[in-house]
């Protein structure tokens, strides 16, 4: 799984979640992107070059990206 801070921070639960439909992809992605914003550090990605003051609060975008589409994908 995920915890560097990154997409697949949003996408491993997502696909774990799968099986269980799609709403449930999206809530997992979605609590996976909210919890980006909780990482004081980033270990992968471009995140990585952002010192923490700067991350702080604020949701990965790729993360937040995966859990956008599907949360769109899930509405549609």
């Amino acid at each position: 799984s995920g915890r560097d801070r990154t997409m697949i921070d949003a996408l491993a639960p997502a696909l774990e979640a799968l099986p269980r439909g799609l709403d449930a992809a999206a809530k997992a992605a979605r609590a996976g992107a909210d919890a980006t914003a909780r990482m004081k550090s980033a270990r992968a990605g471009r995140s990585s070059h952002v010192s923490s003051a700067h991350l702080a609060g604020t949701a990965d975008p790729g993360a937040e990206a995966v859990a956008t589409l599907l949360e769109g994908l899930a509405a549609g």
